[in-house]
Formats: structure tokens, sequence, C-alpha cells
């Protein structure tokens, strides 16, 4: 099975040739494939938006290849067009991807440049609509009258509507209240599961990603550090702190209890895991 993104060797510099010269992702190797929910962490400026922008064709890359289901995203005669309706980016601020009049046009927007009918837009807008938890009489409003979190949700929406292949989302959750982060990350696994479809979030929100995501990709100083299932990657907590990345509370608090010589594991990353953590730990059950 081919991966649905592949990159090989993929290097990007910022400002090439000039004084402000930056390599922002250097010799990037990975695989990406259908119906995976990646989380990618890492400190700012580390690679990651970079990387994303890679995925969908906004950027080229200075060196190497990405791939799309298998074809080469810059060979001669690929449609990059075709790559972004099949990889879809939700930048971190929504306020930058809405400018239609309404809602509804704003959502519609995508699914009308794929030449789909009338009747299938209408019918897409609604279905996105209710997989990101709005209601339809939302649909005339302003996209610059409703509220932040709101504004979040049309633009997930519009992506959507799109059916695309591959979700992209850059901080899907910054700035929302607990309720608002907890609906996103929901509405976020009950679509991939829907669809089948890889969701990527970028996050700097480890516990949101140890809570939704299959594997994680740790970028550091433009290189893929760690790509591996969620468990793997926090069993080394301590290397992640080191890298200036805030672990889950409940990792953190399992490092310091080994440290300490407790028999416990350093990998632990949810209230579930936890609890019987501690109950092995201690040589009993709950009766």
């Amino acid at each position: 099975m081919n991966p649905i993104l592949k990159a090989e060797n993929l290097s990007y510099v910022y400002g090439a040739g000039t004084p402000f010269e930056k390599t922002a992702i250097d010799n990037i190797n990975l695989e990406i494939y259908e119906n995976e929910f990646i989380g990618v962490i890492g400190r700012t400026g580390s690679g990651k938006s970079t990387l994303i922008q890679h995925f969908n064709g906004i950027l080229r890359p200075t060196s190497g290849s990405l791939y799309y289901d298998g074809s080469n995203c810059w060979a001669k005669g690929f449609s990059r067009n075709m790559l972004r309706f099949n990889v879809g980016l939700v930048f971190q601020y929504p306020e930058y991807q809405l400018f239609e009049e309404t809602v509804e046009k704003d959502i519609a927007f995508g699914p009308a440049n794929m030449g789909l009918s009338v009747e299938e837009i209408e019918k897409r807008i609604s279905d996105s609509l209710h997989f990101v938890g709005l209601d339809d009489d939302i649909r005339k409003s302003s996209p610059f009258e409703i509220s932040g979190g709101q504004k979040r949700r049309v633009a997930i929406a519009g992506i959507m509507a799109m059916n695309p292949k591959v979700l992209i989302l850059d901080e899907p959750t910054a700035g929302l209240d607990p309720k608002g982060r907890d609906d996103i990350l929901q509405k976020l696994s009950e679509y991939r599961r829907e669809k089948g479809s890889t969701v990527i979030i970028v996050s700097h929100n480890m516990e949101d990603v140890s809570r939704v995501c299959d594997k994680v990709l740790v970028m550091h100083d433009a290189h893929v550090e760690m790509f591996a299932p969620v468990k793997e990657v926090f069993e080394h907590a301590e290397k992640l702190c080191s890298m200036g990345l805030n672990v889950p509370q409940i990792t953190r608090v399992f490092v310091s209890l080994k440290n300490r010589g407790f028999n416990v594991p350093s990998s632990v990353y949810t209230p579930e895991q936890a609890c019987s953590a501690i109950i092995d730990a201690i040589g009993g059950d709950t009766e």
C-alpha cells in the first residue's frame, strides 16, 4: 500500500542566497498512511509549519521530493489544485482563511471550485456544519461577526466540505476554553472515523496529542527527531523535556516517581493508564 503522503530527503531554505538564509526543514524522510491520526509537536521554529505547508503544495521544496498517493507533487503534469482539494490545510488563525460575505458562501468556496453541482455543494455545507457542531441558523451570518471559536469551526468546515483525504490543522485548539477544545478534538476524531481520512494536527498541547493521536511526529531544529506511536514517543519523556517540550502532566508525575525509585512506567500519558500503573505498583486491585 502506498503512503498517502511521503517526504523523501525533503528540505526547504528560506531566503536562499541572502544574508537571511535559514534552513527550515532539513532532509526529512517520512511516510504517512490513510486513516492515521498524527500529532506534530516541536518548539517554535522547529519546522512544523513549514513541513505541513509542503504537504498541500503551498511551498515548493528547495531539494528532495514530496509524494501524494505515489505521485511526485512537483513533477510535470501533476495537478496541485487536485492536491489542495485532497490535502486540506486549516491555518492557526481562522480569520486569515475566512473571506466571504456569509458562512455558507465561505464553506461553499472549495466545493464550488471543484466543479460540484449545486445540490452536492448544499449537502456538503450541511454535512460539514454538522461535523463541527454548528447549527444551520449560522449559515447567513457574516464570518467576521461570529465568535473566535465559531470562526475556528467554520474554517474547519470549509476544508471538510472538500472531503479531503488528508485534513491538516495548525493549532486547532489554540485559544479555546477547555470545553471548546474537547469539542473540536471529539469532532475531529468522529470525522476521521466516519470518513476514513488521515488527520494531522500541529499542537503545543501534549494532552491533546496524547488523547486523540495514534502517532507523534517530533520536530527539532529542522529535523525529524522521532516519529512513532504515542506510547513509544512518551517513553522518551525526559528527552522531550530536554528539547523544551511540555509532556503531559501525568507523564511528568510518573517520570518523577520513577526517578525517586518507584517501580512505575515513565510512558504513562492518560488517567486510565495512571490508575492501572498505580494499582500494579501497589500490587493490589480495586476490590
